[in-house]
């Protein structure tokens, strides 16, 4: 490397010269095992800081073939650890925009390359990226390198030309940039994660079928509780309502799972917002302009989204029936906002039915769904019976809003 003005003055100060001239040996410094260059006023020499120069007690010069032999020993312990880790080492000079490869041992051996492939073409390892990756991860590359990037990662499918196997390869490395944020050198990792990635496809596949599993459930319950109604009076209206509050637990299920197995889309995919859309839509496809959604969001966790999906269903549930959205002028307002460690949802009702106060008898669905917001949510929940229309705060810890 090449010191600083600063730092080489520091060195030829703590140091004093060799009787041949071209070493320098260390007094004050700490060893580091590394070859320096350093400007002095006599040109450019080749510094020595090898540890058996870096003594208090000024000792013999190393050798040109000393110096060689310990970078060869480095270099092997290096290859060494890469191998064990089986960890494909890179570098590549970005100056000029050729794009100049050196590649370890074991970086070829990751990707089934011959030796003599140890400085191959930039174009050589983008041929090598699977048709379906290529245009997605050389795009990645580039835009890290001309970007103003300081790191890039990427995960991607190769092609082994050694035997034809379709490998996963997790990419990691630190960009170098000149003074002007010029990408001039890449410095990186190649590590060979297709065993982790085929454990991950099989959970996906079984966390796929337990859900297909318990949707199956929700559906046998909801037939049974219709069964057992079919004939009596009375019990119909009550197994409509529980089969509704079921088949919203079913919408919780399918938002969370489809979140865990990297199916949902967009920002928000794991959202209260994503999950107040979900639970909503029913309502909103006759009733679009008279609900509205507005304010800050938050990540919602699995648990929370459960507990969640029983208050709303039971809020749009009796909004439809007594409050509100019972009427064609009627308007539902969802506002959220963060305020400090907690998130409050306010459920705004107005231009419904006139309210005379808090209703003498609380029914079993809002008794249960607000056990869930503050057993589950730790919510804290504030009802407002004005004559206008009914306004409810929910305030949930965030730590909790995201479990």
């Amino acid at each position: 490397m090449v010191l600083s003005h600063s730092r080489a003055r520091r060195l030829i100060h703590a140091c004093t010269w060799s009787s041949s001239g071209t070493h320098l040996r260390a007094a004050e410094l700490v060893p580091s095992g590394e070859l320096c260059d350093v400007r002095a006023p006599r040109g450019i020499h080749r510094l020595s800081a090898a540890s058996d120069d870096c003594q208090e007690q000024a000792g013999p010069p190393l050798g040109h073939n000393d110096i060689e032999a310990r970078l060869r020993a480095r270099e092997a312990e290096l290859a060494r650890v890469q191998k064990i880790g089986q960890v494909g080492g890179l570098e590549v000079d970005l100056r000029g925009g050729a794009f100049t490869n050196r590649r370890s041992p074991e970086y070829l051996r990751v990707h089934g390359l011959p030796p003599e492939a140890a400085s191959e073409t930039h174009e050589a390892w983008v041929a090598r990226i699977h048709p379906d990756d290529r245009q997605r991860t050389e795009q990645h590359f580039r835009e890290a390198v001309t970007g103003r990037a300081m790191e890039y990662e990427a995960e991607y499918r190769i092609i082994r030309p050694s035997d034809g196997e379709v490998r996963w390869i997790l990419a990691k490395a630190e960009i170098e940039r000149d003074v002007m944020g010029k990408a001039v050198r890449l410095v990186g990792a190649h590590i060979d994660i297709t065993d982790r990635r085929s454990a991950e496809e099989q959970t996906e596949l079984i966390a796929q079928e337990l859900s297909h599993r318990i949707k199956n459930i929700f559906a046998v319950i909801n037939s049974l509780v219709m069964l057992s109604a079919r004939g009596k009076d009375g019990d119909g209206d009550f197994a409509r309502a529980l089969c509704a509050r079921i088949g919203a637990l079913g919408q919780a299920h399918e938002f969370v799972r489809r979140h865990a197995l990297g199916q949902s889309s967009g920002r928000d995919a794991q959202s209260l917002k994503a999950l107040l859309d979900l639970l909503l839509a029913p309502y909103r496809s006759e009733l679009s302009d008279q609900i509205s959604v507005a304010g800050d969001d938050a990540v919602v966790g699995e648990q929370a989204a459960t507990a969640l999906s029983l208050v709303i269903h039971e809020l749009a549930t009796n909004a439809v029936k007594y409050g509100s959205l019972s009427m064609s002028a009627g308007r539902l307002s969802v506002i959220c906002r963060v305020a400090g460690e907690a998130f409050v949802m306010t459920w705004q009702e107005r231009n419904g039915p006139g309210l005379n106060g808090r209703p003498g008898r609380q029914g079993f669905g809002t008794m249960m769904s607000e056990r869930a917001a503050k057993s589950q949510l730790g919510a804290v929940v504030r009802h407002d019976w004005a004559a206008e229309g009914l306004t409810i705060d929910l305030e949930i810890p965030l730590a909790k809003l995201a479990r």
